[in-house]
């Protein structure tokens, strides 16, 4: 684990801490699927996805990410690694509840992708709320900045989707699309446009309609 240690400890800036697997990464930004074996496949069998104590404070301490948030970052890595790499949804549910012992908002999104995988629609919508619901910002030590609470966003779209593609529930639908839209997500903000248009899961309102499309372009201008 000598790299991701180090990578964590003296490289990493504070925009890498939410690229998933971190760490790992060549100077093109590709994933260095040897190196994700050793480095991942050690922190999992040596260190059970926890990554050391000493390792997250030099982190934390050099760009200000709150120790726990770094810990469940490394937790979800690992359960990222046995589901992506070695295909084993069993050991990947492990690592995500390990993290929501620790109030991950995205070991709960992964653990509703896994069940939507595996067509338990219910446990997959009961997982995305409670991701969709956690704070979309965390703060930062000792500075007055905020940073994103990885893939909130995601989760309060994808509840959305599932309201809507299964349940038929549009007014849920809605107010969890509307959550993503603030949260920035350029889909959420185009389709609660559309929604405002047509009446759907809300009264029709051509004002906020034009708002969030406006919202939807400027992030898309924004992106690329």
């Amino acid at each position: 684990m000598e790299v991701l240690n180090n990578w964590l400890s003296n490289k990493c800036s504070l925009e890498d801490i939410n690229k998933y697997f971190f760490g790992i990464r060549d100077k093109s930004n590709n994933i260095n699927y040897k190196l994700m074996e050793r480095e991942y496949g050690y922190l999992s069998f040596r260190y059970d996805g926890l990554i050391p104590n000493e390792t997250l404070e030099k982190c934390s301490n050099r760009i200000g990410i709150p120790m726990d948030y770094l810990l469940n970052r490394g937790l979800c890595e690992t359960a990222l690694f046995h589901l992506k790499l070695k295909n084993d949804n069993k050991m990947a549910k492990k690592y995500y509840r390990k993290a929501i012992k620790f109030n991950s908002a995205e070991a709960l999104f992964g653990m509703s992708l896994l069940y939507c995988e595996e067509k338990d629609i219910e446990k997959a919508i009961k997982y995305g709320e409670k991701s969709a619901l956690e704070p979309p910002m965390i703060k930062l030590i000792n500075q007055d900045k905020l940073y994103p609470n990885y893939r909130v966003h995601e989760a309060q779209y994808q509840t959305g989707h599932l309201y809507a593609k299964f349940k038929k529930d549009f007014t849920k639908c809605f107010c969890y699309y509307l959550l993503s839209a603030e949260s920035g997500n350029i889909r959420g903000n185009y389709l609660i446009s559309c929604m405002y248009k047509k009446g759907v899961g809300c009264e029709k309102n051509e004002e906020f309609s034009k708002k969030y499309l406006l919202k939807a372009t400027s992030l898309v201008k924004c992106k690329y």
